[in-house]
């Protein structure tokens, strides 16, 4: 197995071990807000429109760490298709292929892009 094997293969693991880590803090995130009594889906029945900085404000104020921890679960999975296209750039780089880490940068901007474009801070 050549060296280029070799990152690829342990970029494959990092990002099996990225969803799984994002799989984890979601499902803890839901277990700690999990009620027992009442309607479990009264959060969903409104939808208001905040913006992300003020809604984690507004958990981290008022101590609700299940709601913390899935949105830092949610926020590990958006997080990895541009930590995979970033190392995809980088291995090209080591490859000297300037061409296609070119292109992976372009990729890499446009996703930075479409992510922030949905975020209201």
């Amino acid at each position: 197995m050549n060296e280029i094997q070799r990152l690829e293969l342990r970029i494959a693991k990092f990002l099996r071990i990225g969803v799984i880590v994002a799989g984890l803090l979601m499902l803890a995130g839901f277990v700690l807000n999990f009620q027992l009594r009442g309607n479990p889906f009264f959060n969903f029945e409104t939808y208001d429109r905040i913006p992300l900085a003020d809604l984690l404000a507004h958990h981290w104020a008022h101590r609700r760490w299940g709601q913390l921890v899935s949105y830092a679960g949610l926020g590990a999975l958006i997080s990895l298709p541009l930590i995979r296209v970033l190392l995809t750039a980088v291995l090209f780089l080591r490859q000297r292929d300037y061409l296609m880490a070119i292109l992976a940068g372009l990729v890499l901007a446009g996703l930075a892009v479409s992510f922030t474009l949905g975020f209201e801070l």
